[in-house]
């Protein structure tokens, strides 16, 4: 029955007009989703308020949920104008009273922000209009570019990810829908059902986007490795907020490094040359400190010496005070130094080189390095040390004249309880020199006491007395700073040094992982013809935090992308080239020698073929006539079965008995026997009726008896000797009648 045109017109309505719903959803959606990503990625900078991103975040999740629960959740014009009056009065407020700020124009900044976002929460329930859509998605794209300069993290790479898929999703829904509401041709049939349609379009608006996320994901990868890099350092100064760390300036409070010894944040990674293993026990020295007034640790002499680079970004160090009388053992490793409150750089032992994005480097009195222009940015740099120390027997032959100098700043005490001096005395009572002394010291502090993240009885006053006597538990930092007390007591110069531990390898990144909880502190003592040798009183956390396997491939993502994505410049891209090169030309050798080892065991097989072949002839021989059988075979389409019939007939033993599965087989030789006679049966005969045809025929016998043997051994499954068949059929060949 014909359909009327009205009908058809209908339907094309209709499915015009679903189709524009389901892409304005999709489209929404998208815009949502993409706004929000760039939100997240905002937030997790940490530059955010609680309370905006509480309101925020509840904004988009509640436009959000309204697409699944398919309701309306909207502002009317007139809500938008009458909230819109009531921010003008509240952003006074703000900017007055509730914006943090140590001045005006940061009150201003937060006011801002927050009149931004407040005006974003406003758009996500009332757009309509094209420049509504216009301005979330460049607020968007706008927070992805603050988050560039805010974070180094690894989750913006994440966050960047998800946006520029969501992004791709928005724009590519967004043409549609507009091409939609301009497209004066109705859409042909078939048509489906409204939910049917809904689904159809929005998968493939997202395999569309994600196809196009993926290749620009490739390309941008290429393209980011290959354009020549080029490292200016505009706008380090807006970058990361650095991460608070204490016990590293020029005045420490004595416990200071308990505070960060509980955070497991990353402070730096060491990729190391050579065996990981020779770094085992390998401290990271930080700052040293040379005063104590009982409760501060301090350098007496802040003023900082520059150290004369050898050339750009380079700098060679002078060796230390009795380098010459030390043995020497050079390790070489690569430092990446997360954004940190403070300007210590951390080396290994006594370092002799560093190189790095170094433009100025400066030395103190404790041989402590120091970076002037610290950014808000990840630092890389490259360093040797040397980390060999004295023999114990050197040690123990060092005088004591120390230099004036030595004597007036490392020998200084505060007050203090008496009872330290005692208990140095007793301890180092059997040792006859300072080496020893030092040791005994060490020991007896490693053996007697506990180690602990929170002292009991530990008196703000006299931390080392009730630290010593009473508490006898502690960190790191009450051990160093009790046994440079009890040194110096007994006429020892040492000083008080924080740094870090050598922190956990990680097996799948290939590098020392040093966290915030790794901070130390350990003591060096002076040995005139020698200079500073380190003590370690500190015994071992009875409790360590041994990293999983999953923690591993965590930070070997942190490291690649800190090390090749936020500090990739121009000698990355050298060294990069580098190692291509190299792989290529080792790719090149080993695939070279991989086909002459190839050939040679071809070589050598064929001349064992060969051996075997004529040692061999006649089975060769008989196999070459199998194959060639096998050929022969195959050409005429002779299966398995039917050479094995072949091969009875010919061959077989007169009282052989044939199967029945070989009947079929034994009646078409027999109608190909016939047919050279003349005798050709029809495709609609059985083979009965076809024998019945012969009637007086002198073959007619003949052919009824096989006729009758043929159906009895097809049919009735009884065995039939193939010798009465091949008489049969041999009677018949001889016969001369024709049709």
């Amino acid at each position: 029955m014909a359909q009327p045109t009205g009908t058809k017109n209908d339907q094309a309505e209709i499915s015009k007009k679903h189709s524009h719903i389901s892409v304005q959803r999709y489209f929404e959606i998208s815009l949502l989703l993409m706004l929000a990503t760039g939100f997240v990625t905002v937030a997790t900078t940490g530059k955010l308020d609680l309370i905006s991103t509480v309101v925020v975040t509840g904004a988009l999740v509640l436009k959000l949920s309204s697409y699944a629960r398919e309701k309306d959740y909207s502002l009317a014009p007139r809500a938008v104008t009458r909230l819109s009056v009531f921010y003008i009065f509240f952003y006074a407020l703000d900017f007055l009273i509730f914006s943090p700020g140590p001045a005006p124009l940061d009150h201003m900044l937060q006011a801002t922000v927050h009149l931004v976002l407040f005006t974003t929460v406003i758009k996500i329930f009332s757009a309509r209009k094209y420049r509504d859509y216009a301005y979330l998605a460049s607020l968007s794209f706008l927070m992805m570019l603050a988050s560039a300069v805010l974070t180094v993290a690894t989750t913006y790479l994440a966050c960047f990810a998800a946006y520029v898929l969501f992004s791709i999703s928005t724009f590519i829904s967004y043409e549609i829908k507009r091409a939609t509401e301009t497209s004066a041709r109705a859409p042909e049939g078939p048509f489906q059902t409204p939910g049917q349609n809904r689904v159809s379009i929005e998968k493939a608006l997202f395999k569309t986007a994600l196809g196009l996320a993926l290749g620009i994901a490739a390309l941008a990868a290429v393209l980011f490795f290959v354009i020549p890099r080029y490292r200016t350092g505009y706008l380090t100064s807006l970058g990361t907020q650095s991460q608070s760390i204490t016990g590293f300036s020029e005045s420490v409070n004595l416990g200071d490094i308990g505070k960060i010894l509980r955070s497991s944040a990353v402070v730096m990674r060491v990729t190391v040359t050579g065996n990981p293993r020779a770094f085992q026990g390998v401290k990271w020295r930080g700052v040293g400190l040379t005063s104590f007034d009982g409760q501060h640790w301090y350098l007496d002499n802040t003023e900082q010496f520059p150290v004369t680079p050898v050339s750009y970004e380079q700098f060679l160090l002078e060796p230390p005070e009795g380098w010459q009388n030390r043995p020497r053992r050079l390790v070489r490793y690569r430092v990446l130094l997360s954004p940190l409150s403070t300007d210590v750089l951390f080396v290994a032992a006594v370092p002799r080189e560093l190189s790095g994005h170094l433009r100025l480097l400066n030395l103190d009195q404790t041989d402590s390095l120091h970076n002037p222009q610290r950014t808000g940015s990840p630092l890389a740099y490259d360093a040797v040390s040397d980390v060999a120390l004295p023999p114990p027997a050197a040690l123990r032959r060092a005088r004591t004249d120390y230099p004036t100098e030595i004597r007036v700043v490392y020998l200084s005490l505060p007050k203090f309880d008496p009872r330290v001096r005692d208990l140095a005395a007793q301890v180092s009572a059997s040792a006859t020199n300072n080496y020893d002394r030092a040791v005994a010291i060490q020991n007896h502090l490693r053996d007697n006491f506990g180690y602990t993240l929170d002292p009991p009885a530990i008196d703000s006053r006299d931390p080392i007395g009730s630290f010593l006597f009473k508490a006898r538990k502690g960190y790191c930092e009450y051990f160093a700073a009790a046994m440079v007390v009890m040194l110096r007591t007994l006429e020892v110069p040492a000083r008080l040094v924080n740094g870090f531990q050598t922190g956990t390898y990680n097996r799948v990144g290939k590098d020392f992982v040093v966290r915030t909880r790794d901070a130390h502190s350990w003591v060096e003592a002076y040995f005139p013809q020698y200079g500073w040798v380190p003590f370690d009183p500190t015994p071992a956390d009875p409790n360590p935090v041994l990293p999983g396997l999953l923690d591993d491939y965590v930070d070997a993502v942190g490291l690649f992308w800190n090390e090749w994505v936020i500090n990739y410049d121009f000698a990355h891209q050298v060294e990069l080239a580098r190692e291509v090169d190299q792989d290529s030309r080792l790719f090149q050798k080993e695939a070279r020698r991989g086909l002459r080892n190839f050939q040679g065991k071809g070589a050598r097989l064929a001349f064992r073929v060969e051996r075997w072949l004529m040692s061999h002839k006649l089975l060769v021989l008989l196999m070459m006539l199998a194959i060639l059988g096998s050929l022969t075979a195959s050409e005429k389409g002779l299966s398995i079965s039917e050479l094995r019939f072949l091969w009875a007939w010919r061959f077989g033993r007169r009282d052989l008995t044939l199967r029945p599965r070989e009947a079929t087989l034994t009646y078409l030789r027999f109608l190909r026997v016939l047919e050279k006679k003349g005798f050709r049966k029809a495709p609609s005969q059985t083979p009965q009726e076809f024998a019945l045809s012969f009637g007086g025929s002198p073959l007619g016998l003949g052919v009824f008896e096989f006729t009758r043997l043929y159906n009895r051994l097809r049919f009735g499954h009884s065995p039939v000797s193939l010798a009465r068949l091949k008489a049969l059929l041999s009677d018949i060949v001889r016969g001369s009648v024709s049709r």
